[in-house]
């Protein structure tokens, strides 16, 4: 049985699947969340369709000058934010909010946010993915069965690949006749 060689799209598949389960395990087990970027509230540091990856972290380990995610609610409706810490505060019960505002905008949120509504700080962002973002399932999908159209590919390979044939050397058939010959030789021999 001889190695298959890989080629270019077993290659890139396997690649682009470890870095989808490395995307879910991050998510799963460690927590951390993605956004994609709807507003340019923040630019120029987070554009418009950029993908942001927020790691969970307690609102006592923020500080001023941090990008952060936060849920506020406003009416019936919950939205999740991505601005920067500009001061932390106390209100008159003594328990400390933080200021936020957008890079971008001139005044601050109209909001206190309080250490339990705070998602996670942002560690990364990544240009220009959020447009793909939406299209994550399908992707995963496609990928998924990619991979499995691959590895079906490789196990047939292998099920029905048979030795090769080899040719005949001359080499292989001088020792033939010369075996035959020694044979005729003694025989001959142990007659007489």
């Amino acid at each position: 049985m001889t190695l298959r060689r890989f080629d270019a799209l077993s290659i890139f598949a396997y690649s682009l699947s470890a870095f989808v389960i490395l995307i879910v395990v991050f998510h799963f087990v460690f927590g951390f969340q993605y956004a994609v970027i709807l507003t340019d509230s923040m630019k120029p540091h987070i554009n418009p369709n950029d993908i942001v990856v927020i790691a969970p972290t307690s609102g006592e380990d923020l500080r001023v000058g941090e990008v952060i995610m936060y849920r506020v609610s406003v009416g019936n409706s919950t939205y999740q934010i991505v601005h920067r810490i500009v001061d932390i505060r106390t209100d008159p019960a003594g328990r400390a909010y933080f200021v936020t505002k957008g890079d971008n905008r001139k005044y601050t949120d109209p909001w206190r946010v309080y250490p339990d509504m705070v998602v996670g700080k942002v560690i990364l962002v990544i240009p220009k993915v959020g447009a793909i973002w939406y299209y994550v399932p399908l992707i995963v999908l496609v990928l998924f069965l990619l991979i499995i159209g691959s590895l079906a590919y490789d196990i047939a390979l292998v099920i029905l690949e048979e030795e090769p044939i080899r040719p005949k050397s001359m080499k292989a058939d001088l020792l033939a006749v010369r075996r035959k010959k020694i044979k005729v030789y003694y025989h001959r021999r142990s007659r007489h």
